[in-house]
């Protein structure tokens, strides 16, 4: 179906559906992020992701300057929908879940992702410095603000250090992700976060 263009006069062919350059970046980014399930950072070319994504390497250029931002772009993509600290009920509530969202993505297949981008970032200074600015420090705001939302309601002591908090429920997934390689499964993360709750109440006398 065609249009008349208002300002030109000029007629114009309605798309249908998604814009084909929408698609292409898409396609871009599920392409990169099934590298990320198969192979190591380092063997990753930008030319296997774009032939196959069914683009040139031109087209990936256009919107990523390195293999390491498309890679972390793809990553956000797909945890964007998968890891989210959510806005309904109190803020313990919504961090227990947060948590229990990290170990079911640790746990499930993309957990590969998770433990090859980490183990990348120690020997790729680009790929670390653009994990800090984009993957990092965007959750490090948010999750301070959900602990000091957390110390307001008396849910844990005003002397709660926001990241050593979370670090302290994390690390034991991680060591089960990256050392020892057993699974993560709910009642073990509960038992986390139960336990440096807790403990972070009692080191400051609270009840």
């Amino acid at each position: 179906m065609r249009h008349q263009n208002p300002g030109t006069g000029v007629d114009l062919k309605r798309s249908a559906g998604r814009p084909r350059s929408e698609t292409s970046r898409l396609s871009i980014l599920d392409a990169a992020y099934s590298f990320l399930e198969s192979m190591p950072v380092s063997s990753i070319s930008t030319l296997q992701i774009a032939r196959k994504a069914g683009v040139s390497t031109a087209t990936v250029y256009r919107w990523w300057t390195t293999k390491e931002e498309l890679l972390l772009d793809a990553f956000l993509h797909k945890t964007g929908r998968e890891i989210v600290l959510g806005t309904e009920g109190s803020p313990l509530e919504r961090i227990k879940e947060y948590v229990l969202q990290v170990g079911r993505f640790f746990t499930g297949e993309n957990g590969i992702v998770v433990a090859r981008l980490l183990t990348a970032i120690q020997d790729n200074p680009i790929l670390h410095r653009e994990f800090l600015k984009r993957v990092y420090s965007p959750r490090d705001k948010e999750f301070r603000a959900i602990v000091s939302e957390a110390i307001k309601k008396q849910q844990l002591p005003p002397d709660t250090d926001p990241i050593a908090f979370l670090e302290t429920i994390i690390r034991p997934l991680l060591t089960r992700l990256l050392i020892r390689h057993e699974r993560i499964n709910e009642s073990f993360v509960i038992s986390v976060f139960e336990r440096v709750v807790a403990g972070t109440n009692a080191s400051s006398g609270s009840v």
